[in-house]
């Protein structure tokens, strides 16, 4: 049967949705076929829909070089009959092969909504299993990225996980998710075990990079968090032989602290102590100015 590319009516049936450009197509069925082709170009002009293929070729070509055709109409019944009529055209047409088609996954879905009935295999990042019965309106409420999730249930995605989340098909398998014992928070106190450390940097607003490198030893601290087992703090650098402008000689504990509350430069003032500046706004530097505080 030939598409009837005719103006979508409230009828049932199945369609197809093609790029000019290329000649590509989705397929889908729908029970109100006028009301299914809104959603589609409000949800493609959003840059929101849930098929990524189709969204990228409208991005690429814009929307006058798309149709909207009937393939069958249907005397809707219930769900189920116009899935496997759905069904039968996605194997004829073969939409599923990327070089012909936009649809994602060779079972008819139903609504529209997402790919395929229910997703299995998934855990959280608490390590517990979920099944998703509409992956695209889990990923929006969740507010993750339905292309990232959908790469991890085809087992495509080369990461072990996304935004903690895991899947079965995943190519390079999680053996554990690692338990970081041993961070203090700024307050001084300890904080742990931590599960999960990218999903608890991402609700305390931390750095996962920065705070494996607290944990390491790499730095000493981000954002006044600290480990047990890091890398400690020299001790302050005491600065003397710094002479005010009024002649009086000055100890300074932090430099760059003491700079930014006097409104001084902390590279010139370094400058001061190795000679290469005479003075900085009246400030001078002798070495042995302060043998009077010995």
């Amino acid at each position: 049967m030939s598409p009837r590319k005719s103006a979508p009516t409230t009828t049932s049936g199945v369609y197809q949705i093609r790029c000019k450009q290329n000649g590509k197509i989705y397929v889908g069925s729908a029970v109100n076929l006028r009301a299914r082709w809104d959603l589609h170009r409000r949800s493609l002009i959003m840059k929101q829909h849930f098929n990524p293929h189709l969204q990228s070729a409208w991005n690429l070509y814009g929307a006058e070089n798309f149709e909207f055709s009937v393939l069958q109409y249907v005397e809707y019944v219930e769900e189920m009959q116009l899935l496997t009529i759905e069904q039968a055209w996605i194997e004829r047409t073969g939409c599923t092969n990327r070089a012909i088609g936009f649809n994602i996954n060779s079972h008819a879905t139903s609504g529209g909504d997402g790919v395929g009935l229910t997703w299995e295999g998934f855990r959280d990042p608490d390590g517990t299993s979920v099944t998703i019965t509409n992956l695209h309106d889990f990923c929006r409420r969740k507010g993750l990225d339905f292309p990232s999730m959908h790469r991890l249930w085809r087992g495509q995605s080369k990461l072990k996980s996304y935004k903690g989340w895991t899947h079965a098909n995943s190519i390079r398998q999680r053996e554990f998710i690692k338990t970081h014992e041993g961070f203090i928070d700024p307050n001084g106190i300890a904080v742990g075990p931590i599960r999960n450390l990218a999903a608890f940097c991402r609700e305390h607003g931390l750095d996962d990079t920065h705070m494996s490198a607290v944990a390491s030893g790499r730095i000493v601290s981000h954002r006044g968090w600290t480990h047990s087992r890091g890398r400690k703090r020299l001790p302050a650098l005491v600065h003397k032989g710094f002479i005010a402008p009024g002649g009086a000689v000055v100890r300074i504990t932090n430099l760059a602290a003491f700079c930014r509350a006097a409104d001084l430069c902390k590279v010139h003032m370094y400058e001061l102590k190795t000679g290469k500046r005479p003075s900085h706004k009246g400030w001078t530097w002798k070495h042995d100015a302060d043998t009077a505080f010995e």
